[in-house]
């Protein structure tokens, strides 16, 4: 008898508690936010007026992270710069970690990242009869961090960080609610 009291107790005290309400909508607010970090974006080819639906993240640095399906069925992420004053180095691809996993800066097949001065992109698989077999793929949707290390053409070494929060749901959106996904 006396446990429910207390609970009864309990819960009167947070009705009518204003520090309870500020938590209950801190903790609603930062689920929120966590979610949107992703969001679905559309590209445009201003030849062809082709348009691509794409899982985009920008970190606070302004970094940004999209993962797309190509006209051909590739499954592509491309890391971009925050500002077109800088450059990646010549001939060298930015490495990623998907929280403890290996660091890798290679595509699928071992091939190396297709690389411009401001972005680099890295293919991580194919569709294949509404299949997509990737453990590239699986751990960016599934993870908790990437992390991308560089170096920009003056010499600099830099590193950024992407939270996946929210990163399943828009990759599966711009992927296609048909496709599977195999580690």
């Amino acid at each position: 008898m006396s446990n429910n009291l207390s609970i009864k107790l309990v819960i009167n005290s947070l009705q009518h508690s204003p520090l309870a309400l500020l938590l209950v909508l801190i903790l609603l607010f930062s689920s929120f936010s966590a979610a949107a970090e992703w969001k679905i974006i559309t590209h445009t080819d201003t030849n062809s007026e082709t348009q691509t639906q794409v899982a985009f993240s920008e970190n606070k640095d302004g970094y940004s992270l999209e993962i797309y399906k190509d006209s051909v069925g590739a499954i592509r992420t491309r890391f971009s710069l925050n500002t077109a004053l800088d450059m990646f180095a010549k001939r060298t691809c930015p490495t990623y970690q998907i929280d403890t996993r290996l660091i890798d800066n290679r595509s699928i097949n071992d091939a190396p990242c297709l690389t411009d001065m401001v972005w680099s992109e890295f293919v991580l698989g194919y569709v294949t009869n509404f299949n997509v077999t990737s453990a590239k793929l699986n751990a960016l949707m599934n993870g908790s961090t990437v992390t991308f290390r560089f170096m920009l053409e003056n010499g600099s070494y830099m590193e950024t960080s992407f939270s996946l929060a929210g990163s399943k749901r828009a990759t599966l959106s711009v992927l296609g609610n048909n496709i599977t996904i195999t580690p």
